[in-house]
């Protein structure tokens, strides 16, 4: 089975950097990345922050996760790529594409 992702900065505000994404399941969402890359959590389309959960990059694990498991899987899939940009690029990225399978 191959699975994909898409996420692309959207906007940047004083709380942080705003991303929209999708996944090829259809699960789709934004998630509010802090001014220093280091915590990310999911958000409404203006940067709200959503519920409790959050990834803080320093830690590596995920506190207070979602009970929705479509949710929560594709929130960490979204977290570590854009992480994973800011490690590769030295800056948050602007627009993400991965592939799995």
């Amino acid at each position: 089975m191959t699975a994909s992702l898409t996420c692309k900065k959207i906007f940047s505000l004083e709380a942080g950097h705003v991303y929209t994404w999708e996944t090829a399941e259809g699960v789709t969402g934004n998630i509010l990345v802090d001014p220093g890359g280091a915590v990310a959590r999911p958000c409404t389309l203006d940067g709200i922050p959503l519920g409790d959960m959050l990834l803080d990059r320093n830690v590596g694990n995920v506190e207070n996760p979602d009970r929705n498991l479509r949710l929560r899987r594709a929130f960490l899939i979204v977290a570590s790529a854009i992480f994973q940009g800011l490690e590769m690029q030295g800056r948050l990225p602007e627009k993400i594409t991965r592939t799995y399978w």
